[in-house]
């Protein structure tokens, strides 16, 4: 792939399609909200999750058809028990599993009622902050949690 000084095209087409599947102003998303230890609860598109299973939260990964997933953990550290879910990645070496409390509540938002909070975060695996009615929520960089996990460069 070719690379520039911000990372490959695929790193940036990714962002890219994340922040569509986000900002686009008309329809619906249907997404979990997941909770997260110590930051505002995660808003992730459902389409990227592609597999939930029963898993430890203090693994550093999680066998998934064969295939050793490295872990991202935003579970409370002394819950020892809860849920990986399975993100998609832009090729199967590129897939990770997030290491949850529990099962992530659904929720189907249209579009338009994801306002966008002027506060950004120091957090680099915080793509936006973002606010649906009353309550914050977090989009995840999912490319730079991938390349914390090593699996892009």
């Amino acid at each position: 792939m070719s690379k520039n000084g911000s990372g490959s095209i695929l790193d940036q087409t990714n962002t890219q399609e994340l922040q569509h599947l986000i900002t686009v102003s008309t329809g619906f998303i249907d997404a979990y909200i997941i909770d997260c230890y110590g930051k505002a609860a995660m808003l992730l598109p459902q389409n990227i999750v592609i597999s939930a299973l029963d898993s430890p939260t203090q693994v550093k990964s999680v066998e998934w058809h064969e295939t050793k997933l490295p872990t991202f953990r935003v579970s409370d550290p002394n819950t020892t028990l809860g849920v990986a879910l399975v993100i998609e990645g832009e090729v199967a070496s590129e897939r990770f599993a997030l290491l949850c409390n529990e099962m992530p509540r659904s929720i189907r938002l249209r579009i338009s009622e994801v306002i966008d909070e002027e506060q950004q975060s120091l957090d680099e695996t915080i793509l936006y902050l973002v606010r649906v009615g009353a309550q914050q929520f977090h989009i995840p960089n999912l490319v730079k949690i991938q390349k914390r996990l090593g699996l892009t460069s």
